[in-house]
């Protein structure tokens, strides 16, 4: 069970990571000034490591959702996937402490620690 939760927290942070490289990607692309090395590389760099550290089976996963959709992890709220706005089955909400994909869109769900 705690490997389960050190490896959601490695993929949160990739997560949170992407989310950064897609806003500094933004901001190129509309006109500002974006220093490469300090910017945009080194979240890149700091991704791939990232990558490396979480098990092949799990980083699989999450790239192969991030390739459908931008956003590959969805937070659960009062019983719904966040990610496609479907009710998720009432077994599934007992397993916060594991890894798993929504049922419907297929987004690796996470439930945000209270």
């Amino acid at each position: 069970m705690k490997k389960e939760i050190d490896i959601m927290r490695l993929l949160k942070r990739l997560f949170d990571l992407d989310n950064l490289i897609a806003d500094k990607e933004a901001d190129k692309k509309i006109g500002f000034k974006i220093d490469e090395e300090v910017g945009l590389l080194s979240l890149k760099r700091e991704r791939a490591n990232l990558l490396k550290e979480i098990p092949k089976e799990y980083a699989d996963t999450y790239e192969r959702v991030k390739k459908r959709y931008t956003l590959a992890l969805a937070e659960v709220k009062n019983g719904f996937c966040f990610g496609c706005f479907q009710q998720l089955p009432t077994e599934m909400l007992v397993r916060s402490n594991e890894i798993v994909t929504c049922p419907n869109c297929g987004r690796i769900l996470f439930w945000r620690e209270e």
